[in-house]
């Protein structure tokens, strides 16, 4: 099969944003649109590892859920501790009055866009791969169409272009979009959040951590966080033990993490900050452990930003739309960035529907602009949470020990009630939104 010449709406961008928009337009009966990535299959960088439950509700309703939920690990609670000393949770189960699925699913972002590719190659859709768009120009051959050439010299006119092309967008680049912090476009220093280090990691010894009421452990000490949080066996069949995400801020002194951590940058890092359950200092922990083999692992740079607009009509040419990480980035506190991203895709499949029907489209164009001003709005929603998540986490090595310890105190106090620990878990549920 040789490359199309043309189509209706072309998705740069195969990853879980790009594949969720090529599933919800389908789900809308929209058959004429291409999707095409840069990369070859299974070479996209994978930090994510948590899916909420809006987004859960959003995947079901364009048929690509039964896989992905019978991989992950559903958990009921995301705890926040300081060490030991329990400080507040979000309860998930506490959401059933809202959801079908009160529960946050782990699973690392590798297997998720597996699944989403089956369910893509299921319903016959094909990604074109390696096709990386170098311009995007009105075309001069007809009205309201873009011609979109790629560096292996080939192009292709399309009359809608979604860029779903990840934080460096050639899409948004394109089509004079501004990405810039909302408070402000400058430097932004967020103490040791500042770097973050992910890894999938063994353990010498199992952590004794767990248990069905702390499935998932999030300690902060000094301005520090360490998250760990048990993979699905099945997403690690080779691994006679458990694989676990670490998920770690860099303090500052130690400057930014390697671009592949190792064991020892973990455990370094464990024995100063973590939890005592995962210290292999033996006096401090009674059965030492130890980072043991390292299956993945990256760093991240803390940073913010979002489009200016999601939506654009060229003169002469077509429509750009953006969603994903081309839209928006922040930092990975909380999992909220490819859960944000699948929603912006699968909420556009019926308002594009809605726009291709439309007698006078560009007088329908006001679908897009309520479209993506609503996206935006949910955008600065998710920055400002972790930014001030952030913000409360760097705090405490800057504050009088008394004051922390009598703030700790009255989060414990307000981390027992049930109205507190089901308002936290709606807020990162993403259930407030739909």
């Amino acid at each position: 099969m040789s490359f199309p010449e043309r189509t209706t709406v072309l998705i740069v961008g195969a990853g879980p944003a790009g594949m969720a928009a090529a599933m919800s337009l389908h789900h809308q009966g929209i058959h004429d649109f291409v999707v095409v990535d840069a990369n070859y299959r299974g070479v996209n960088a994978s930090r994510a590892v948590i899916i909420h439950a809006a987004t859960l509700e959003a995947l079901n309703n364009v048929g690509c859920l039964d896989e992905i939920l019978a991989l992950g690990n559903k958990i009921d609670k995301l705890g926040l501790h300081d060490g030991s000393t329990y400080l507040l949770s979000a309860d998930f189960a506490l959401l059933d009055q809202y959801t079908k699925f009160p529960f946050a699913l782990i699973i690392p972002q590798a297997h998720t866009e597996i699944k989403m590719a089956e369910r893509l190659d299921n319903i016959g859709i094909k990604v074109w791969r390696p096709y990386k768009v170098v311009s995007v120009k009105p075309s001069q051959a007809e009205d309201e169409s873009f011609d979109v050439h790629f560096e292996s010299g080939e192009s292709i006119r399309a009359k809608y272009v979604i860029g779903a092309d990840g934080a460096h967008s050639v899409i948004r680049n394109e089509a004079g979009i501004a990405f810039e912090d909302p408070d402000g476009n400058v430097k932004h220093e967020y103490g040791n959040l500042t770097h973050m280090a992910f890894g999938d990691v063994t353990f010498t010894t199992p952590p004794r951590l767990f248990s069905p009421e702390k499935p998932v452990s999030l300690t902060i000490s000094g301005g520090n966080m360490l998250l760990v949080a048990p993979l699905p066996a099945a997403t690690f069949p080779d691994s006679p033990t458990t694989v676990y995400r670490l998920s770690t801020s860099v303090p500052v002194e130690v400057g930014s993490a390697p671009p592949n951590p190792g064991a020892d940058f973990f455990q370094s890092f464990i024995d100063r900050h973590g939890p005592p359950e995962l210290s292999s200092d033996p006096a401090i922990n009674p059965i030492p452990s130890r980072v043991d083999k390292i299956y993945a692992s990256s760093r991240y740079r803390t940073r913010s930003a979002v489009a200016e607009r999601y939506f654009v009509r060229k003169p002469g040419g077509g429509v750009i739309l953006l969603i994903g990480d081309a839209a928006h980035i922040h930092s990975p506190f909380a999992g909220q960035g490819m859960s944000l991203g699948i929603r912006d895709a699968i909420g556009l499949g019926p308002i594009l529907k809605a726009h291709m029907e439309s007698a006078e489209p560009q007088t329908s164009d006001q679908l897009f602009e309520d479209w993506g001003a609503n996206r935006y709005k949910r955008a600065i929603a998710v920055i400002g949470l972790t930014k001030n998540a952030m913000g409360i986490l760097n705090a405490q090595h800057k504050m009088w020990p008394p004051l922390l310890k009598l703030a700790f105190a009255v989060l414990r106090f307000f981390g027992h009630l049930t109205s507190v620990r089901r308002a936290v878990a709606y807020k990162l549920s993403g259930l407030a939104e739909v």
